[in-house]
């Protein structure tokens, strides 16, 4: 890698990744919420959370972005999307827990047709973990 392209000095690992489908939350594959400004209300619904542990495995302080993606599983999609990230700054062996909530909207596909969100039913939501969209050790993958 050459000089300059957001690299340091510090290293991280990442690991203890934890996919979890929230408990009763509407998984229909459109949406039945009221229509709202953003669109249907429940398409904010949370519906899973994900964990992962980052530890700082370098001998000083520094920052690192974590970034997650989901794999929808619909023909025709990207392979991955990124559906959050967090900057966050600590000192050497210190360890960071990296939580993010996907809401139905990050797991839908507009679907022309119907002019409305789409979530595929019956289908693996893969999730992935990492530093960049090009080193992504932590995989997990729930069931909708």
């Amino acid at each position: 890698m050459m000089f300059g392209f957001g690299l340091s000095y510090i290293t991280f690992s990442y690991g203890n990744i934890s996919v979890k489908r929230a408990a009763d939350t509407n998984t229909d594959e459109l949406p039945t919420g009221k229509v709202r400004e953003g669109g249907q209300v429940d398409l904010w619904d949370v519906l899973i959370s994900v964990k992962a542990e980052v530890p700082n495995t370098g001998g000083r302080e520094g920052a690192e972005v974590a970034q997650l993606y989901v794999g929808v599983p619909d023909e025709g999609r990207p392979v991955r999307q990124l559906r959050g990230f967090d900057k966050f700054f600590m000192s050497a062996a210190r360890t960071e827990t990296v939580k993010v909530e996907l809401t139905r909207r990050d797991q839908s596909v507009w679907d022309t047709v119907r002019q409305r969100w789409r979530q595929k039913k019956d289908g693996k939501y893969v999730v992935e973990v990492g530093g960049s969209s090009r080193d992504l050790p932590l995989k997990g993958a729930v069931e909708i």
